[in-house]
């Protein structure tokens, strides 16, 4: 039975496609300026003001070991009862019907929850879930700086 409920949003991280479940997403759109996040892990770019909510910029093509673009072209936003942050990628390229769909089992990658298949080839469907954990892993792990005295 097709899934007219869902949709998914596709995008580009190099070369290869993933999607997310539209429903987790807040907003898409170029990304904003950044304010630097003290003493967090390198996959964190920074942090935007999105509508008055502190939201942190995590460089996804880095979180997946992807060798993306520095300067990513597009930010996906989560919803705040997801997490509060925001996806850098390279490209955003449509959003599909659960219709136009079919699902696969994916083994691509840790955070892979599925592969879907499209018209016009496939994308992984990314386990938010899995990724979140392991953003905010990274960030709890983050070593602060030792304070030193001196004589």
């Amino acid at each position: 039975m097709p899934d007219q409920i869902h949709k998914y949003l596709i995008f580009s991280l190099g070369t290869s496609r993933y999607a997310l479940d539209l429903k987790h997403i807040a907003e898409v759109g170029d990304p904003p300026q950044l304010w630097p996040i003290p003493f967090s892990s390198s996959f964190y770019h920074g942090a935007l003001n999105f509508h008055g909510d502190i939201v942190a910029a995590l460089h996804l093509p880095s979180l997946l070991g992807l060798t993306g673009s520095n300067q990513p072209q597009k930010i996906i936003v989560l919803h705040k009862d997801i997490a509060s942050l925001a996806l850098l990628v390279d490209t955003v390229v449509r959003i599909v019907s659960g219709e136009e769909v079919s699902f696969k089992p994916s083994q691509k990658s840790t955070y892979s929850a599925a592969t879907l298949g499209l018209t016009d080839g496939e994308a992984t469907l990314l386990d938010l879930d899995k990724l979140v954990m392991e953003a905010d892993k990274r960030m709890r792990n983050c070593p602060l700086p030792v304070k030193t005295s001196s004589p």
